[in-house]
C-alpha cells in the first residue's frame, strides 16, 4: 500500500463507499466504482471477517501484506491469556511489541497491560496502524517509527519492560521467504542480550515451520515452549523467556488448541514431556482411527498426551504408524476421530480398481509414515486430490495399509 492509498481510504468519500458496499462483489464493484484502493479494501476486509474480526467490524485500514502476515484475533487472544497467569498483577503495567505491523499483538496486549507501546520501522504501517487503533477505541497503545534495534538500545536504563513481544518477518525485501532465525528480521538471537537486559519476559513468536528441539537449542533448556494450532492447523511456535521462576511458573511445554472458538491448553512438565507411547503389536480390527492435534505432533507430545490426560484409555488406544487406533471412542479427544469402514494393503491397481466401481474420482488422502508422497499416491490409483472420501495410508502391522474412513468429528 502507498500513501496515495492511505489518504484515499482516509477520506469521508472512501469510507462511506465501504460502508455502503462492504457485503458487494469485489469484481463487479472494481467495474462500478472505478476506485482501486476502495475496491481492493473491500475485498481484504471481507476476508477479515473470520482472522480479524474486530479490525472488520471497525473497517480498519488492511494493507494485502499486512493481512497475510498478520496474527489471527484468536490466536493473538489465546497466547496472551495462556502468559498472563505467569505476570504478576503489579508486573503488567508496560508490554512493548518490538514488531507492531498491523497492531494485531499490541491490541490482544493492550487488554491487559495497563500501557503498550508498538515499534514499527516502516513509516505507513506506523501511520495505519495509529488510525486503526483509533477506530477501534484503543486507547493505551503507543505507536513508535523505530525500528526494534534502535528502540531497546535508546531504552532508558533501569526502567525494566515487563513483556517484550517479538515476531522476526520471515521474508525479505524482495518477497523471499527466509528459514534461519539469523536470516530474519530483526535477528533476535542478536538481540536477546539487550533484550534480556530490558525486559523481564520475552515471547518470542516463530515460524509454524520451526523445530520444537531448536527453541532449546537457541534460546537455552530453562525456555518455557508453547505450541498454537487454530481449527487443526499450527499456527504458532513461541518462546517464552523468563518465565520459568516464580509461584506461577509458565509451564515447560504448552500446546494451546483453538477449536471451534474453543480454546484448550494441554501442559507437560520436562519429566512428561518425554513420555512416550510405543508402536503397538497389532492394529487388529479396530473400529476407529483417531488423529490427535497437530500441535501434539508438533511438540512430539502424543505419547504425553495419552499418558497424562487420557490415562485410562491407554489399554484401549493402539499407535501404529504414528496414528491412534481403537475399539471403543475415548471422551473429550483432541483431534479428529474417523470410523473405519475397511482396510485394504496398499495395493495399488487392486484399490483403483475398486475406486473406479464405486465412481470415486478424487480422495483426500492423509498419510504418516508411509514410504509414498498423497501425490505419488493419487497417481498410483488414478485420483485426483480432493473431494468427500478420506483415505489413510499408514504401516499397520508392519505392512503399507490403507484405511478407508468415515468422519465422526
Amino acid at each position: 500500500m502507498e500513501q496515495s492509498d492511505f489518504d484515499i481510504l482516509t477520506s469521508k468519500e472512501s469510507r462511506e463507499l465501504i460502508e455502503r458496499h462492504i457485503d458487494g462483489d469485489p469484481a463487479r464493484l472494481a467495474l462500478k466504482l472505478r476506485n482501486p484502493a476502495v475496491t481492493r479494501q473491500i475485498r481484504i476486509l471481507q476476508k477479515c471477517r473470520t482472522k480479524l474480526p474486530a479490525y472488520y467490524a471497525a473497517r480498519c485500514i488492511v494493507p494485502q501484506i499486512a493481512y497475510e502476515q498478520a496474527s489471527s484475533e484468536a490466536a493473538a487472544t489465546a497466547r496472551t491469556e495462556s502468559i498472563l497467569p505467569s505476570i504478576p498483577e503489579g508486573e503488567r503495567k508496560l508490554a512493548v511489541d518490538l514488531t507492531c505491523g498491523l497492531g494485531v499483538d499490541s491490541l490482544a496486549l493492550s487488554r491487559v497491560f495497563d500501557r503498550v507501546i508498538a515499534a514499527e520501522l516502516d513509516p505507513l504501517r506506523a501511520e495505519t496502524a495509529r488510525w486503526n487503533f483509533e477506530r477501534l477505541g484503543v486507547g493505551n497503545i503507543e505507536v513508535v517509527h523505530r525500528s526494534a534495534e534502535d528502540f531497546l538500545v535508546s531504552w532508558p536504563c533501569g526502567q525494566r519492560i515487563d513483556l517484550a513481544y517479538i515476531d522476526p518477518s520471515r521474508k525479505k525485501a524482495d518477497g523471499s521467504r527466509v528459514y534461519s532465525l539469523e536470516d530474519s528480521s530483526p535477528n533476535v538471537l542478536e538481540l536477546l542480550p539487550v533484550l534480556r537486559r530490558n525486559a523481564r519476559r520475552i515471547v518470542v513468536k516463530l515460524s509454524p515451520l520451526f523445530d520444537v528441539a531448536e527453541v532449546y537449542r537457541l534460546f537455552g533448556e530453562n525456555t518455557c515452549m508453547e505450541v498454537v494450532s487454530l481449527d487443526g492447523e499450527c499456527k504458532e511456535v513461541l518462546a517464552k523467556i523468563g518465565f520459568e521462576e516464580g509461584q506461577e511458573a509458565a509451564p515447560y511445554m504448552r500446546t494451546t488448541i483453538i477449536r471451534r472458538g474453543e480454546t484448550m491448553h494441554y501442559d507437560f512438565s520436562r519429566t512428561t514431556a518425554d513420555a512416550g507411547l510405543t508402536e503397538c503389536g497389532k492394529v487388529g480390527e479396530a473400529r476407529f482411527l483417531l488423529v490427535p492435534d497437530v500441535a501434539f505432533y508438533k511438540t512430539r507430545t502424543v505419547g504425553a498426551y495419552i499418558a497424562t490426560y487420557l490415562p485410562h484409555m491407554r489399554g484401549n488406544l493402539r499407535l501404529s504408524g504414528e496414528y491412534l487406533f481403537a475399539d471403543e471412542l475415548p471422551d473429550n479427544f483432541t483431534g479428529r476421530t474417523y470410523r473405519i469402514t475397511f482396510r485394504h494393503p496398499y495395493q495399488p491397481k487392486e484399490i483403483a480398481r475398486l475406486l473406479r466401481s464405486r465412481g470415486i474420482r478424487r480422495i483426500n488422502i492423509h498419510r504418516r509414515n508411509f514410504p509414498f508422497s498423497a501425490e505419488q499416491i493419487g497417481h498410483a490409483l488414478g485420483v485426483g486430490l480432493g473431494g468427500s472420501t478420506d483415505i489413510f495410508c499408514t504401516l499397520a502391522d508392519g505392512e503399507p495399509t490403507v484405511f478407508f474412513v468415515s468422519r465422526i468429528d
